[in-house]
């Protein structure tokens, strides 16, 4: 079976990248390593590094909007494509320091919130064009419970 290492990175297309890259330094507390215009591609990508853990956000700008800006510029979840981007934190308690950190930076966020269709606690809050951010704890042994429940089904069912 083909391995994932649990680390990737999202591009996300913004309409201001100064703002954008502003936000994400200030929230995440990332740093910007790369920043490129790709011949003929009509965006400018600016990578985005969390050093801690090397998750990383790719921001794309249409370097020649067209005149009138883009029809809905803005994002809406409600849309088909992201929903929203989650971070996981390890510990239940590293979301009590998001809190201050975000209060600290003055971002406005949903407080911590528990989840009542999974196990977990998160908080909610949205970058400079709308996009819907989450820091998520996962309770673990809610989903170690439930792959043995499923397991334990497959294993009824070959050898029924």
């Amino acid at each position: 079976m083909p391995r994932l290492d649990g680390r990737n990175h999202i591009n996300l297309t913004v309409v201001d990248l100064e703002r954008s890259t502003a936000f994400y330094c200030s929230v995440f507390e990332m740093v910007v390593v790369n920043d490129v215009t790709p011949p003929e591609s009509g965006f400018r990508f600016r990578t985005l590094l969390h050093t801690a853990s090397f998750a990383s956000v790719v921001l794309g700008c249409v370097e020649d909007p067209p005149e009138g800006g883009v029809d809905g510029d803005r994002f809406d979840e409600r849309r088909p494509g992201l929903h929203h981007l989650a971070y996981h934190v390890p510990e239940r308690a590293d979301l009590d320091e998001w809190v201050t950190h975000l209060d600290a930076v003055g971002v406005a966020h949903s407080g911590i919130t528990t989840s009542k269709h999974e196990a977990g606690s998160q908080i909610w809050l949205r970058d400079p064009d709308n996009i819907w951010l989450e820091f998520y704890w996962v309770n673990r042994d809610f989903f170690v419970d439930r792959l043995r429940q499923v397991w334990r089904r497959d294993r009824r069912t070959t050898r029924a």
